[in-house]
């Protein structure tokens, strides 16, 4: 069964875990930067919109991580772009220290313009190196289903759900 094939929990967001999603998309593209897709397939295109995205979070950086969501992004909670962008603020306010750590557990593409992605991301104030550091470093673990919708010329997020994840998932 693929990761996409499982039901995910939908959790209402507590302060600040919904910004979490939003870190999540840019740690995705530095695990697999080298990928068998082609420089400018879709995938390739996701996974460089995550790159992105990442290093945007690790900076706390609000106006970079505003254009990768969707006017259009609408979640389970009932959360829009504007929700989203004010927990990221109170997050960043929060946090003055990002690290992020992830795993991509898939990238699927259900319609040309569509893609969905699960990713295993670990937050923490310092540095992760490696999958057996999360325990020791009180690291928040998360599993994040990422909904993708190619808009303007560009993928941008348009939906994310989200549920705890576990240290062994990361090994």
């Amino acid at each position: 069964m693929s990761p996409m094939a499982s039901g995910p929990h939908r959790v209402k967001f507590p302060p600040g875990r919904r910004a979490i999603f939003l870190a999540a998309l840019g740690t995705i593209g530095l695990l697999p930067l080298v990928s068998c897709a082609p420089k400018d397939s879709p995938e390739a295109q996701v996974r460089a919109l995550f790159a992105r995205a990442e290093t945007a979070a690790e900076q706390r950086d609000l106006a970079a991580l505003r254009p990768m969501i969707s006017d259009k992004y609408a979640d389970a909670e009932g959360q829009d772009k504007k929700a989203i962008e004010a927990v990221l603020r109170f997050y960043f306010l929060r946090n003055q220290s990002i690290h992020l750590f992830t795993r991509i557990q898939g990238i699927e593409f259900p319609e040309p313009a569509r893609a969905r992605a699960v990713v295993l991301v670990a937050m923490a104030g310092q540095p992760i190196k490696t999958g057996q550091e999360l325990e020791r470093l009180h690291a928040d673990l998360n599993r994040f289903v990422i909904t993708l919708t190619y808009e303007d010329k560009e993928w941008k997020v348009t939906a994310a759900e989200w549920r705890r994840a576990e240290p062994g998932d990361f090994l």
